[in-house]
């Protein structure tokens, strides 16, 4: 038991680690890193700008969308987008952890909303040549 919670504790450290750092600093390990950074940068600015069409465009067709702890297809998640985007006031994205396997991509982040921190976890797919985001889960 105590091993587990060593380990726990080390996860959420080793996680922790450099989540003040913005994405815009990260420096990509590989082009495949910087495509991914590249579509969360982009994420973060429709946010910013509100501009929900940027938004959509980088999900997936076959998406599934964490929102309020429902999970919705991109055509729902775009029916309530624009909303959703008026409401927030600001977001930054923190320094990524990335896991890349063939056409998929794992991506741990701390998102700050507001004045909350939290780890959001970006799963992605490559196809075509792009990237999009496949779900987010927090």
């Amino acid at each position: 038991m105590f091993k587990y919670t060593v380990t726990a504790i080390a996860l959420m450290i080793l996680l922790s680690c450099d989540q003040n750092t913005p994405l815009i600093k990260y420096a990509p390990k590989s082009s495949q890193e910087q495509a991914l950074k590249n579509v969360l940068l982009e994420f973060q600015e429709g946010v910013l700008n509100k501009d929900s069409k940027k938004v959509e465009n980088l999900i997936h067709e076959k998406a599934s969308i964490m929102i309020d702890r429902k999970l919705l297809s991109k055509e729902e998640y775009a029916k309530i987008l624009p909303e959703r985007l008026a409401e927030n006031s600001y977001i930054a994205l923190g320094k990524p952890r990335m896991t890349i396997s063939g056409d998929k991509a794992e991506i741990k982040i701390y998102m700050t909303r507001g004045d909350n921190n939290f780890l959001i976890i970006f799963n992605m797919k490559l196809e075509n040549n792009k990237w999009y985001i496949l779900s987010w889960k927090y």
